[in-house]
């Protein structure tokens, strides 16, 4: 039995904390959410996002500039507080049951890695019934400056890729001008991994019994969200070039690992009970709807 001092939990402090940061930092999965979301630092409890939809592009300059404006637009994301905690009854302790211990700090460490992830998956999931800053949904047929909204019912197919593709090439600036966008990643959900891989991954196609070149391959990036449902059948293609993302990240403060472990703490005393857990301030919110194009298969 090992007997509770000051100095055994610093030390047990201690290894719990490098064990969180190296899972925390090698937990699989962890970046996805980096190829469609952008990531923003918050300084304040919200944020105003009101250039999105509105940036001009070059005009010829002829008696005087025609500037943008920015002001017909409020767009905000609000952060969220989120944590998770770990409550270790001393008597795990004293009983030297640390590898139950750290086996435990490892699961805490995988989901807080995690989950910018599984937000933006939830993102992807509710923009086809969520509206943005014009008043239409994420995706929605009816934008101004184009629809990027496939439809409900519209299978992974080549053909369907080509009609996003065509969606995507649609996208207009403010002032009704072509913006050149293609497709670079096709992005889905653990239901249509394997579909997507293979209309991309697949040289030939046979079409009528006859094989042919297939005109998608490894035309676009296959970006698999973990944390979609199993039977969720969205699906999008999008321009991850153009520097704006489809998401935005927006983190004011970054997941952490914090602990309460003083041996005198009215906790400690009463119940026995030591505590580590995660604190963090962010939210997910939408980015560049132009840039991506949704569909549901059916």
């Amino acid at each position: 039995m090992s007997v509770i001092t000051r100095e055994l939990l610093q030390a047990l402090d201690t290894n719990i904390r490098v064990t969180w940061q190296k899972r925390f930092e090698g937990a699989p999965n962890t970046d996805v959410w980096k190829k469609i979301a952008m990531p923003v630092n918050s300084k304040s409890i919200s944020e105003k996002y009101s250039f999105l939809g509105t940036v001009p592009g070059l005009r010829e300059f002829k008696s005087e500039r025609i500037p943008g404006t920015l002001s017909g637009f409020n767009y905000e994301i609000t952060n969220k507080k989120w944590e998770s905690t770990l409550d270790v009854d001393r008597d795990v302790i004293e009983d030297d049951n640390t590898g139950q211990i750290m086996l435990a700090i490892t699961g805490l460490a995988t989901k807080a890695a995690k989950h910018y992830t599984q937000l933006t998956a939830k993102a992807f999931e509710l923009g086809f019934s969520t509206p943005i800053y014009d008043g239409q949904n994420f995706f929605d047929a009816d934008h101004t400056t184009g629809s990027n909204y496939l439809g409900t019912g519209q299978a992974l197919t080549h053909d369907n890729l080509d009609a996003a593709e065509l969606l995507l090439n649609g996208q207009t600036d403010d002032r009704g001008e072509l913006l050149g966008y293609e497709g670079t990643a096709l992005i889905v959900g653990p239901a249509l991994k394997a579909t997507a891989k293979k209309l991309v991954n697949s040289r030939q196609i046979v079409v009528d019994g006859v094989a042919l070149d297939n005109p998608h391959y490894q035309a676009y990036e296959v970006v698999v969200l973990p944390h979609l449902s199993k039977t969720y059948k969205g699906w999008a293609l999008a321009d991850l070039s153009e520097g704006i993302l489809p998401f935005i990240m927006q983190i004011r403060v970054a997941i952490t690992l914090l602990a309460k472990t003083d041996i005198n703490s009215d906790r400690a005393f009463d119940k026995d009970i030591f505590t580590w857990g995660t604190r963090a301030r962010h939210n997910v919110g939408f980015g560049n709807h132009q840039t991506i194009v949704g569909a549901v298969a059916p």
